[in-house]
Order: C-alpha cells, then structure tokens, then sequence
C-alpha cells in the first residue's frame, strides 16, 4: 500500500534569510548602496574588513570569479560559525544592501521601492521553493524594528496580497508577523487590524526573534494574554504563537536557560524555535563559569522552591532551606546586579536532570519544536554532532519539525537538513519522511485551532 504523502512544508523562514546569493548579487550590482555599516560590523565581529566593493567592482567589470567570491562572502558557512554576532555582521549585508537602510534613515519616500524590494524578494524565495518541492511555506517578516506605523502596515498588505495570489497553485505560502521584543504593541495593533482584513487568512502566526538576551518569557505575559482574546474574538482569523527561545543565552547560566523554554511552552507558545538549551549536551559547555542578573537567579531560586518535587523525579535535589537563605541575601542587592554560577561536571550533570524534567514539562503542553540543524551547528556553535539537542528530543519523543531558517544565507535548504538530521539520528527512509510529514501537521492555523 503506497502512503500518501502531505506537501513538503517549511515553517521555519525568515524573508530576507531566504535570499539566495546569486539573486542578491543581482539584485545590488547595479544599486548605490552604502556599505559604511556593514563592513563596521564586519571588521568588529572577524577582523578584517570585507572585501566587498572590490567584488562587486570586478563582477561589474566581468570577472567571472568575482561571483564565487561573492558566496563565500555571503554564506555564513561552517568557517564562520560560533556566535550570534558573527552571523549578524553577514546578515547586515542583507540590510545594508536594501531599501530598509534607506528607510531607517529616516527617508520614508523610499517605502514604495522598499515594498518592491519585499516583494522581489519574495518572488525570489517562491521560486526557490517549487525548485525544491516545497509546497506549503511560512514566512517570518520582521519589520518593527526598522519600520513603525503606517510603513509596517503598507508593507504588510503587500505582502499578505502576494501570499494570498499563490493559493490554489502548487505552494501554499502564509505569513508570521515577527513583533518587536523591546516594545511588541503598536505592531501588534497593526496584525490585529491585518487579520481581519481582506487577505487576512494568509496571516497565520505571529513570532519573536533576533537576540533573545533581556526578553524573559514573564515580559511577553500580557501580550500573549492579547493573542488569547483575539483568537478567541476571531476563531477563524485565530494566530499561532511562534517564539525564538533557548537559541542564544549568553545573559544567563543553564538553569534559566532551560526555565525560559519551559515558561514559554506552558504560557501558550504553539511553537518553540530551536530551543537548543532545553536539550543539548551540557557536556558541549565543559566546565565553565557564567553570569545573570539577580533578578534572574531570584526567578530561578523561585521556580526551584514551586518545582522541587517534580525535579526530584528526575534526580535534582533542591535544598529549600539554602535557596530561602539565598532569596534573603539577594533581596537587598540591584536587581541588574551580577552572580556568578560555575559549572563543574557535577553540575552539568545536574543540568542534564534538569532538561529531562523540563521536556516532560514542555512535552505535555504540546509545543512544537523547530530544530534547524545547520543555524544550531553555526549560530548555535553546536560542532559535535553527538551534542546537539535533536537526539535528546527524538529520545524524549518531544513534538519536532525541520526547518532550514535562513536557507540563502546559510547555503542549506530543508532536503538537506532533514538528511542531516536522519544520518546522524540513525533515522530509516521511513522515519524521515514521518518527519517531514510532521511539519505538514503542525501549521501555524492547525496549532491555533483555525483549521481542522
């Protein structure tokens, strides 16, 4: 009996994240873009200053290798990886080399071509899509932090428009409206009033990214309670939670790290992005020492005290009477004062415990996980393979779905992170495609109850 397979679904994209390099080249070889930015943050993340005038001066000129000198330049490949700022100081090449740059300078009278530019791009990505089987695809679209009021609109409902022009075909393309972290509400305003409008089924999400450092799940609290009434005002229009967490926390130790996934999940999200700190080895860490905030080790000696008999279960022992004490002697000091916490192979194991009993938290709350192998391995800085989070939650049996999240500028797409996952998970040609399948059942507007 053959099976019958759901559409290859991709729920993990960010727009300009999806621009491959020989359409970007395209794309800026004839524009006057100002590169001032970009290659500041290149030389601060990596050193040197990138070559970029020159390639793009002698692709202008012919120079056939110009053009594969320009994708190494473009791709954050395995040679990049590490950290977060690395990839951003490509990335801002990207944004540099758009109309955003423009606009963020404060000349609106570029918005329209900035439109066009969205758009262009998206074409671009569609096209990619149906090269590669793709036949249902969310994108992410941050635009609150360079763009406010009528500009996010404006941009917006183009892009809704040009979404909403694909259903009936061969791939079904939706939109995630990724919200500001620092102020999230006047552009939630706006995916209130785009919902409900014309083209408002293509919306189907909205999302946080970008640097997760600073952004507690408790200061989304009241935000999400919003998403809760809208959906519940407008089933059919309802949006699904999308929310970047455990990717990146440098501002914290392992515990909290963890906590943050947990707290995200049971406060509602539908889906968790890359969640690396809910199941990667701790043994990729060593022994090391890092800070937080007292605020933060205040929450987590609080989230100890209220969990203890559930961590107990899984081998975590919480001595109440220490963290009372502790709670007393935090009490009188700043709450951005620093702690610092260190990490011998005693306490690693204990953090392994840990995510144990954090997954089983996350697991019952039916949060999707998006585990995208090749950003966790690069931006992640996940070398071993053995370390990453994606063994732990197979063997956890968590809810997962692959994705490739910046296909274009990390040179990937989702066959290859599906094979990667399969080859090093020890996956048959059955169990692969049971996983790509799970993608297909954990839609934005499934998760959020507006389809059946």
């Amino acid at each position: 009996m053959v099976r019958e397979r759901a559409p290859l679904a991709e729920l993990h994209l960010h727009l300009y994240g999806t621009v491959r390099h020989d359409h970007f080249l395209r794309y800026i070889e004839s524009r006057p873009f100002t590169w001032d930015r970009y290659e500041a943050g290149m030389e601060a993340a990596y050193g040197v200053r990138p070559p970029l005038r020159d390639i793009l001066e002698r692709h202008r000129a012919g120079d056939e290798a110009a053009a594969r000198e320009f994708e190494t330049l473009f791709v954050f490949g395995d040679a990049d990886a590490g950290n977060f700022a690395r990839f951003q100081a490509k990335y801002d090449m990207l944004i540099d080399g758009s109309e955003f740059a423009s606009v963020r300078d404060g000349d609106h009278g570029r918005l329209p071509h900035l439109v066009d530019e969205m758009l262009a791009h998206a074409a671009a990505s569609r096209a990619d899509h149906r090269r590669r089987g793709v036949g249902y695809a969310e994108q992410r679209v941050m635009i609150g932090r360079l763009l406010r009021g009528e500009g996010s609109e404006t941009a917006l409902r183009s892009m809704l428009a040009a979404y909403a022009a694909s259903d009936g075909t061969d791939l079904v393309e939706r939109l995630a409206v990724s919200l500001p972290r620092d102020d999230p509400w006047p552009s939630w305003e706006i995916v209130e009033r785009l919902a409900r409008s014309e083209h408002g089924h293509v919306l189907t999400a909205i999302d946080f990214c970008f640097i997760e450092e600073g952004d507690p799940p408790k200061a989304k609290a009241e935000l999400y309670a919003a998403v809760d009434d809208f959906n519940e005002r407008h089933p059919d229009r309802a949006l699904a939670r999308l929310h970047h967490v455990g990717e990146s926390f440098t501002d914290k130790g392992l515990e909290s790290a963890i906590r943050w996934v947990q707290e995200i999940a049971e406060m509602g999200c539908d889906r968790l992005g890359h969640a690396i700190a809910l199941g990667v080895d701790p043994a990729a860490f060593g022994p090391h020492v890092r800070t937080e905030s007292v605020d933060e080790r205040r929450d987590q000696l609080h989230y100890d005290l209220a969990h203890a008999d559930g961590l107990a279960r899984h081998g975590v022992h919480v001595d109440r009477a220490a963290a009372d004490a502790e709670l007393r002697a935090l009490a009188s000091r700043a709450a951005d004062d620093v702690v610092e916490i260190t990490y011998d192979a005693a306490r690693l194991d204990e953090v392994r415990c840990r995510q144990d009993y954090a997954m089983e938290r996350v697991r019952a709350t039916g949060a999707v996980i998006e585990v995208c192998p090749t950003s966790n391995r690069r931006i992640g800085g996940i070398i071993d393979e053995s370390h990453h989070p994606v063994h732990r939650f197979l063997e956890r049996e968590m809810r997962v779905i692959v994705a490739s999240d910046d296909p274009g500028i990390l040179g990937t797409d989702l066959h290859a992170e599906l094979d990667w996952v399969a080859r090093v998970a020890g996956l048959d040609a059955e169990q692969r495609d049971d996983l790509a399948a799970e993608s297909w059942r954990a839609r934005s507007e499934l998760l959020s109850g507006r389809a059946v």
